[in-house]
């Protein structure tokens, strides 16, 4: 669905306050926010975030010279570089196809034979695998690594661009987009970990997650001490284990009374995907108004909306790249999932409302993830400036976590620095290295 799409659908879905019979967080109507108060907050927030960015951030001059990047998927990129890769295709034990890349080794060490440790790579929340590639290779952590002498595994969800084929069901039903990351943490994660054990014959791997990656992983570790015993070290990118002080505009659409409706006006409309992914669109898009110096900023506040654009660290001029290589795409679930996460301020299991619970759970309430299960190494890097993996909120998790071994919070960074910023290697990357080769002693 292109953004055009979306104002429609928007307008629709705050008159559809009952399109299902029940829905859980219905609160006492006395005690109900009106969906226009939170939605005029957004967009009162949104123009503030569009003025600052206006007063901080310079946009390169005039037009960018055309950067062949923006034409490339998740393969393309890493053979431009002169890097090997692999694609496969992973099953899952609920019969999603999910898509994989592989980076075997280095661009100039192919000839040693030696086994190579294998790291995974997992995006966020709408992102896809080439959210590791974006950048330059000596700024890219897939490359960082693979030139590191590591085995470098990129993984992608359920139904974003590169994870849309099923056994059994076609993205055109319902059924196919009805989950949350409930299922990537209980089915994708320990898809991809396995899949990675059986074809390299490593008893362990090491996880490196970003946003949404380090959600599924805190709840898929947390309910498995199987998929522990297969991982020997987890680095949280962003970290988010709940989203009580987001402080991103998106904030105001986590009340149920906006939510609830989008999700139910999408969903009579069969619209079951969220922002899905256009490659014709996108790349126009990118070669146009993100590479222009009167509309790039355009761009920048669509970044900025999801958890904060840091002008210091960010290179403008491969704007066009990352948003030729936008949004993945997810269902509309996943973005209630979040909703609901946001509302009630805790670390939950999809809410399916009382009766859905009851079936789902055998309780009224859905189950809460307790990340303090989780008994292997983990690995913290987070930023002062980050919207949606609020400061607060890690400090709320750090004490939660039994085996922290690290913890860094890096002064000025925001949400998508720890991906995108050109200076991720001086202050997330080497350390990451480091923790790696010390996990391997």
């Amino acid at each position: 669905m292109a953004t055009k799409d979306i104002l429609p659908i928007l307008i629709l879905s705050i008159a559809c306050t009952s399109c299902t019979p029940f829905r859980p967080y219905k609160p006492d109507p006395k005690l109900r926010t009106p969906a226009d108060i939170p939605l005029r907050k957004f967009v009162n927030s949104t123009l503030k975030f569009h003025q600052k960015l206006g007063k901080l951030c310079d946009s390169p001059g005039g037009k960018l010279t055309y950067d062949p990047d923006t034409k490339y998927n998740a393969s393309g990129l890493i053979s431009s570089k002169g890097y090997p890769v692999q694609d496969f295709e992973v099953p899952t034990k609920d019969g999603f196809l999910l898509g994989m890349q592989r980076i075997p080794h280095g661009k100039h060490d192919g000839d040693l034979t030696e086994p190579r440790p294998a790291v995974l790579l997992q995006h966020g929340l709408l992102g896809t695998s080439t959210n590791w590639l974006v950048n330059l290779a000596n700024e890219s952590l897939a490359f960082i690594l693979a030139d590191a002498g590591y085995d470098v595994w990129l993984g992608n969800v359920r139904g974003n661009t590169y994870s849309q084929k099923h056994q059994s069901l076609k993205p055109s039903q319902r059924e196919f987009w009805y989950w949350s990351w409930d299922e990537m943490a209980k089915y994708d994660l320990p898809a991809m970990v396995d899949f990675i054990l059986n074809t390299t014959g490593h008893k362990q791997i090491s996880y490196v997650g970003h946003s949404q990656g380090t959600t599924m992983a805190f709840a898929g570790l947390s309910i498995s001490k199987d998929l522990q015993s297969k991982i020997n070290l987890f680095v949280g990118l962003g970290p988010v284990a709940n989203t009580t002080h987001i402080g991103s505009p998106v904030r105001y659409l986590a009340y149920p009374d906006v939510y609830i409706p989008i999700v139910e006006a999408l969903d009579e409309l069969h619209q079951y995907e969220f922002l899905p992914s256009h490659p014709i669109m996108d790349k126009l898009f990118a070669n146009t108004i993100c590479a222009n110096a009167l509309t790039v900023v355009i761009c920048q506040l669509s970044l900025a909306l999801y958890g904060g654009y840091s002008c210091e660290h960010m290179n403008s001029s491969r704007i066009p790249v990352y948003s030729a290589n936008g949004s993945g795409g997810t269902s509309i679930w996943t973005i209630e999932h979040w909703g609901q996460m946001t509302y009630a301020k805790n670390f939950a299991m999809f809410d399916y409302g009382p009766l859905g619970n009851l079936a789902h759970y055998g309780q009224v309430r859905p189950p809460l993830y307790d990340v303090s299960e989780i008994d292997i190494p983990v690995a913290l890097f987070y930023g002062s400036d980050d919207f949606l993996a609020d400061p607060t909120d890690v400090q709320i998790l750090i004490p939660q976590l039994k085996n922290l071994v690290y913890q860094h919070e890096i002064d000025t960074y925001g949400h998508l620095d720890f991906i995108f910023a050109f200076d991720a290697v001086d202050y997330v990357y080497t350390d990451i290295l480091k923790l790696i080769k010390e996990t391997m002693k």
